[in-house]
């Protein structure tokens, strides 16, 4: 599936990487094989973040498909094992945002254990306004391939800030958007196997904290222009924190068919009260 368009760059942030691990990538997969009596035919399957993993990673989404390609086995496992018919099977395997395709084929007589390397690693995004302490805004991260079998296109979407997301290593373009505001950031990072990054994007922006001061249970909507340029639209609450770009804007709170307004400016890394009522 074909995420959005891939975002371009700005050169407005800073990654701050915290190495957890350090490995090497290396072979893809390891097999053993076991004669077995014939109708005993059997794979089992696993997957390790690295060659030099310890553990099967738990977690892991498998689908294996026969040559018909039928679906055999559909289920979340650390370790799949599956009794077969001998043949020609194909795996698709899923580990957050990585994703495994191998095949194999099953001869009469034996069993197979097949032990994937994913070469992952792992990033957490950490959005907050610059110069400022985190205003518990949420955000939206969409993160983009650049390089591998997916690139330019959307691999991964969070709506968590700080979420641990799986990733094959590579290079990946991030964009951070503050809900309820204009303020968004990108940057590009390189995932390493065995390694999470942690990246604190800083945005430029400042915080707007909108207040009506009249009836508590007034039904209020706020739109914020820029010019003639409507910026954003449909906030409901007598309350609202929008994260803004620098710049001159204008609140407009609507209570029924009464519309008040104020103009104000932001600046980067500033907290403004903007307070409209009768």
């Amino acid at each position: 599936m074909t995420g959005p368009a891939l975002p371009a760059t700005q050169q407005d942030l800073a990654p701050e990487n915290e190495e957890t691990a350090s490995i090497a990538p290396s072979a893809q997969h390891e097999v053993a094989i076991e004669a077995v009596a014939p109708g005993q035919e059997s794979a089992t399957l696993s997957a390790r973040l690295t060659d030099q993993s310890s553990s099967a990673l738990k977690g892991m989404t498998w689908k294996v498909r026969n040559a018909a390609g039928d679906t055999v086995y559909d289920s979340s496992a650390t370790s799949a094992a599956i009794a077969l018919q001998p043949g020609f099977y194909t795996v698709e395997a899923h580990y957050g945002s990585v994703v495994l395709d191998e095949s194999f084929t099953l001869l009469e007589g034996t069993a197979m254990e097949l032990r994937f390397v994913l070469n992952a690693g792992a990033l957490r995004v950490l959005p907050r306004i610059k110069g400022m302490a985190p205003p518990g805004l949420a955000s939206m991260t969409r993160i983009f391939a650049l390089t591998g079998k997916s690139k330019g296109k959307m691999v991964q979407e969070s709506a968590i800030p700080g979420t641990v997301i799986n990733l094959t290593a590579g290079q990946y373009r991030v964009e951070n958007r503050l809900n309820g505001g204009n303020a968004v950031s990108v940057i590009d990072v390189t995932i390493q196997p065995g390694i999470m990054s942690s990246v604190e994007i800083d945005h430029r922006a400042g915080l707007a904290r909108l207040a009506y001061v009249g009836a508590p249970d007034a039904r209020v909507e706020w739109e914020i222009r820029q010019g003639d340029t409507t910026q954003l639209a449909n906030i409901s609450g007598i309350n609202a924190n929008v994260a803004l770009k620098p710049g001159s804007y204008t609140a407009i709170a609507r209570i029924g068919s009464e519309s008040l307004t104020a103009s104000f400016q932001i600046k980067e890394g500033e907290a403004r009260d903007i307070l409209l009522g009768n």
